[in-house]
């Protein structure tokens, strides 16, 4: 009896010895669907009447809206007036060719990079890492 099976069949036989359990017939299934019912009507008797929002919420939500559009226009207002003066007109520095494709080949480096690290988050790889880092 050294043999994983043998060892496994003596030990279901023994269980099967120890452990005596009730047949379920249709009476079984008849109670439970009948507690599955009492439950749903319980919940939809319980469950309260869908109603419109209330009238000062509704009031609330105008007066949000109405406090952000003037928000917005003060902001507006202010904003044209203080940059009015200013002299926002500014030259960009010339760069040689080899610089522009230096600062362009690692600006793909880069995006490539980052678009590698957010394809490995979906992977196997990935999750166990997320896992183990937090």
């Amino acid at each position: 009896m050294n043999r994983k099976p043998e060892v496994e069949a003596v030990l279901e036989r023994s269980l099967l010895k120890q452990v005596r359990v009730p047949r379920l017939d249709s009476r079984f299934d008849a109670r439970v669907w009948a507690r599955i019912e009492a439950n749903e009507s319980r919940a939809t008797a319980s469950a309260p009447a869908p109603t419109a929002l209330p009238q000062a919420a509704r009031w609330l939500h105008i007066v949000n809206i109405v406090g952000l559009a003037s928000a917005a226009v003060v902001v507006c207002m202010y904003g044209a007036k203080m940059l009015a003066g200013m002299d926002l007109s500014a030259s960009m520095p010339e760069i040689s060719a080899a610089t522009g494709e230096r600062i362009v080949s690692g600006m793909c480096m880069g995006i490539a990079g980052a678009a590698l690290v957010f394809g490995l988050m979906f992977t196997p790889v990935g999750r166990r890492l997320r896992e183990e880092l937090g």
